[in-house]
């Protein structure tokens, strides 16, 4: 009797754990969730690259250009980056399950 009622309690233990199915793309699209598309913009602010270095001996304005450019694009980044991270949080906190 005593393996029974743990074989019952184990069971029903594991069932809570099952995974939801995952959404039809053929369901209705009343029931289907769509996510909001993230910030104008970001995708191409995250893809901008690090200043060119020319391939020749560096003046001093050079360098001081390249530098620049890379604190800029650096703080340019961070703002996209918060952004985004904004986002990500704002779908979590509208979509996720509680």
């Amino acid at each position: 009797m005593m393996s029974v009622c743990l074989s019952l309690s184990a069971g029903g233990c594991a069932s809570s754990r099952i995974e939801p199915p995952a959404i039809d793309p053929a369901a209705p699209a009343d029931i289907r969730v769509t996510l909001p598309a993230p910030p104008a913009g970001i995708e191409a602010c995250l893809r901008g690259s690090f200043p060119d270095i020319p391939d020749r001996s560096l003046t001093q304005g050079d360098v001081v250009r390249i530098i620049a450019r890379a604190k800029l694009l650096d703080r340019e980044k961070a703002r996209c980056s918060d952004r985004a991270l904004s986002w990500i949080a704002a779908v979590r906190r509208d979509f996720a399950r509680p």
